[in-house]
């Protein structure tokens, strides 16, 4: 499976679940044979990028492989900031929630 330029190695995806998919426990199914674990969803709201839980959640620094991480929002420009500050931080492909019914 390809996503852009990114070859995946095979079909196997991990989606983000809030409260499951940290850094942690997207290197052990990377570890254990899977292609791509995204990271849990994050909001495109800036005014909340400044939580431990939100930093910890946008630190990739020491993970392997291809890194995704989703982002929430309605506000496209909003949207579009926090995907590239999310590429400066580390990641190669940005996933677009579209829905999830997760209360943030």
């Amino acid at each position: 499976m390809q996503i852009g330029p990114y070859q995946l190695k095979n079909q196997l995806i991990v989606a983000p679940m809030a409260g499951v998919t940290d850094q942690a426990f997207r290197n052990l199914c990377l570890r254990y044979g899977a292609a791509l674990a995204v990271s849990e969803m994050l909001s495109s709201n800036p005014e909340v990028w400044d939580t431990d839980k939100s930093r910890q959640r946008m630190t990739h620094s020491g993970e392997e492989g291809i890194r995704s991480v989703q982002i929430a929002g309605a506000d496209p420009d909003l949207m579009a900031q926090a995907a590239l500050f999310n590429v400066e931080q580390g990641a190669h492909i940005i996933d677009i929630n579209m829905g999830c019914p997760a209360k943030k």
